[in-house]
């Protein structure tokens, strides 16, 4: 299931941009080098081994104690440490296993040196023993360790669905910093050759001024005009150079970036485009690392609360012993029996524990109960703002898509304007500033249709992402 996760966040964000070699090779450096990428993969890494770390639940553990006792004597009730005999000298070790289903197994061994005792002046004793504690109402079949577990695992799937959100953001961003790379590309463009047009419309101006055909004072229209869009020429180069470094810094690697179609890309891939599929909103939820993302904090969420839940129980278990006594008057590691003539002993004990009241746990209970409430309102939210998304994203596509195909009509009447506007500038029918104008208005309506392209391009973009990048044909 680990696996599984992994390879979906590094596979999902790929789908769709594989019909653009171009977006897929940025997509693609932005994938492995972005930091926020990197970032999250690093989280990911870190939740499973948190996940991993929890399997040291079952690692033994090694216990040793040594000391005098005098007159000792054990406290009804206590926990933790079991005192020494008492009148001796004692060195002790063991180990402790949890075993499932749900056990914890241990033993050890002792040599005491015991004086004082009435009946002997002095006595070596040698213990070994096991002991079995099971227990059977809380942590029952170890289930606060299995409930910490699927806790982590939660968060682990958390840290998942985090990398798939960034990656799903990433992705968006690069695709929209490379449409905009290539509509200020075709600004430029249509500035250089809006200022060809300009230029070639002076020379002739200046032309047909020498053969008195119209005015001097025509050719000053002109002339401003040129000055004009060699201002904005440079100013669109600039805009294009720092689109360029936009989508360098979006893709996050330092790497220089070319483009590699020509300034009518945009236009050529909006106006192949056909009508967008209706999104499954339950379907597309399960695809969004958001959403996903939330489902792992209820997750996570409800463990905790079963963890609290099973907190409030008492504490029940069964204790068994069995012990191997041995004793020598003379030597340490006796197995003779001095005192009675029992060599083996044992004990069956049920211990049971409980709090006076259940402050603390109740409080989180009831903590965890509402964040779980909260973060299914959060679930709602999600799903709203899902459709609202694939409703404007559709809702400007279908609208940018007929006001691109009326701007393919103003283009072929706005050429035919500049060509009847020459003519009869040249002609000495008309005006340098009728000439202009219709420049001009082909400029603007050059322009308007690249900005139209590239909106339309970023409405698809909104809606695969809303979509959650679904394994599905682009329109």
């Amino acid at each position: 299931m680990l696996v599984t996760l992994t390879v979906l966040a590094g596979w999902m964000p790929c789908v769709q941009a594989a019909d653009n070699a171009e977006l897929a090779a940025l997509l693609g450096r932005a994938l492995s080098a972005n930091p926020r990428v990197l970032a999250a993969r690093h989280q990911v890494e870190q939740a499973l081994d948190r996940h991993e770390e929890l399997l040291g639940f079952f690692d033994p553990r090694l216990y040793a104690a040594g000391g005098k006792a005098e007159r000792s004597r054990g406290v009804p009730g206590g926990s933790g440490w079991t005192a020494l005999t008492t009148n001796a000298h004692e060195v002790m070790a063991g180990i402790e296993v949890p075993v499932r289903p749900g056990a914890y197994l241990s033993a050890g061994a002792a040599e005491r040196f015991l004086f004082d005792g009435g009946d002997y002046d002095h006595l070596y004793q040698t213990l070994l023993g096991v002991r079995l504690r099971v227990p059977l109402w809380r942590d029952r079949g170890f289930a606060q360790h299995d409930l910490a577990r699927a806790r982590a695992l939660a968060d682990y799937n958390g840290a998942v669905s985090d990398l798939i959100t960034v990656m799903q953001t990433v992705r968006r961003e690069v695709e929209k910093a490379y449409i905009d790379a290539y509509a200020t590309l075709a600004s430029q463009e249509v500035s250089k050759r809006a200022l060809e047009r300009f230029q070639v419309l002076l020379d002739q101006a200046r032309e047909l001024s020498r053969l008195k055909v119209v005015p001097a004072y025509q050719v000053f229209p002109t002339e401003m005009e040129i000055a004009l869009r060699l201002e904005e020429e440079e100013q669109a180069r600039q805009v294009h150079v720092n689109s360029l470094i936009a989508l360098q810094k979006t893709i996050g690697d330092g790497q220089p970036v070319a483009l590699a179609y020509g300034p009518e890309h945009l236009v050529e891939i909006a106006t192949g485009l056909g009508d967008l599929l209706p999104v499954d909103t339950d379907d597309a939820l399960q695809r969004r690392g958001s959403f996903l993302r939330l489902l792992n904090h209820i997750e996570a969420a409800r463990a905790e609360l079963a963890l609290a839940l099973d907190d409030r129980q008492p504490d029940l278990s069964l204790n068994a012993a069995l012990t191997v006594r041995g004793e020598s008057a003379d030597q340490p590691l006796g197995w003779r029996s001095h005192r009675d003539d029992e060599l083996l002993g044992g004990e069956v004990v049920v211990v049971w524990e409980r709090p006076l009241q259940y402050r603390a746990v109740d409080s989180r209970v009831s903590r965890l109960r509402g964040r779980v409430a909260e973060l299914k309102e959060h679930l709602q939210t999600e799903r709203t703002a899902l459709l609202a998304e694939v409703q404007s994203a559709m809702e400007a596509y279908t609208s940018l898509s007929g006001r691109l195909r009326l701007l393919e009509q103003a283009k072929d009447a706005a050429r035919q304007t500049v060509s009847a506007e020459d003519e009869r500038f040249r002609l000495g029918e008309g005006t340098s500033r009728n000439a202009l104008d219709a420049q001009k208005d082909l400029t603007t309506v050059l322009n308007r249709q690249a900005s139209a392209a590239a909106a339309i391009l970023r409405a698809l973009a909104d809606y695969h992402y809303a979509a959650g990048y679904a394994d599905v044909a682009a329109p």
